[in-house]
């Protein structure tokens, strides 16, 4: 069974796979990606590992990111 990441109360954005330039097995590297915190409705750039699924390190932002603001699209 494949690893899993998960927070209760937190919706990720698109995760983006960061390959370890030294890397010999296909999951070397780092997840990141940008969660949603529901509870708080705060945002935290995530730093996962893509080898085990562990939380690195989870950055606060300044500023709340809307989970879906990939998709959104607002005309001037």
């Amino acid at each position: 069974m494949a690893a899993a990441w998960g927070t209760p109360g937190y919706l990720p954005n698109e995760p983006h796979f960061i390959a370890n330039p030294n890397g010999t097995a296909e999951d070397d590297g780092v997840i990141l990606t940008v969660a949603y915190d529901f509870n708080n409705d705060k945002s935290s750039l995530v730093i996962i590992d893509a080898h085990d699924m562990k939380t690195v390190q989870e950055f606060e932002l300044p500023y709340m990111i809307p989970w879906s603001f990939h998709s959104g699209f607002w005309a001037k």
